[in-house]
């Protein structure tokens, strides 16, 4: 039978084993992580920009701005 966790008890857990392996990392190492850490995060933040970009000129690229309404009125009226 397998233990019941509840995720409280897990997330407890787990912060604990974080806590215990930063406690045991030198400074060095725990600012050559945070450095990486930054590189990864601006990398991150560039690709997503890079992809925003892309997605809001293909989309202006297929939008066709729907007639103004005094258009609308003007093809009703040559319908009648």
């Amino acid at each position: 039978m397998s233990p019941c966790w509840s995720a409280t008890t897990a997330l407890d857990a787990l912060l604990d084993a974080l806590e215990a392996d930063l406690l045991g990392t030198s400074p060095e190492e725990v600012q050559a992580a945070l450095r990486e850490i930054g590189r990864a995060r601006e990398s991150a933040v560039h690709e997503l920009r890079s992809l925003l970009r892309d997605a809001t000129t293909q989309g202006h690229d297929r939008y066709t701005p729907a007639p103004s309404s005094d258009e609308c009125d003007g093809m009703d009226a040559r319908r009648h």
